[in-house]
C-alpha cells in the first residue's frame, strides 16, 4: 500500500495531472492556429502559427524558427488576448488568435 501512494504522489508531482488547453470547455491542443504575436521586448507585431500544448504555447514565425512560451493561464477566456512568458528569453507575448472564436 506504501508503495501505491509514494507512486501516486510521484506521479502526481512529476506533471502525471497535465490539463489541455482550453477555450469555452474544448480541448485545443495539438492544433495549428494562424495567429499575431506581439513581443513585449521588441514592441513588435508578428504572424505567427501556434499551438497549443498544456500550460504551454509554440509560436512558429513565418521566416523560420519557433519559441514556446508559458501560458498565464491554460483555460483560454478571450482568444484575441492570451498572454504567455518566454522564460528562455525574459520576454512577455501577447498572442491574438484566429479561428477560436
Amino acid at each position: 500500500m506504501k508503495r501505491i501512494l509514494v507512486g501516486f504522489v510521484f506521479f502526481a508531482l512529476c506533471g502525471g495531472f497535465l490539463t489541455a488547453a482550453e477555450y469555452q470547455g474544448q480541448d485545443v491542443d495539438g492544433v495549428t492556429y494562424d495567429a499575431t504575436g506581439y513581443s513585449h521586448s521588441t514592441g513588435k507585431y508578428y504572424s505567427v502559427q501556434v499551438e497549443f500544448e498544456g500550460d504551454e504555447v509554440t509560436i512558429y514565425f513565418s521566416r523560420g524558427g519557433h519559441s514556446t512560451l508559458t501560458l498565464d493561464d491554460e483555460e483560454i477566456d478571450d482568444p484575441h488576448s492570451i498572454s504567455a512568458y518566454d522564460y528562455t528569453r525574459g520576454t512577455y507575448w501577447d498572442i491574438d488568435v484566429d479561428g477560436l472564436d
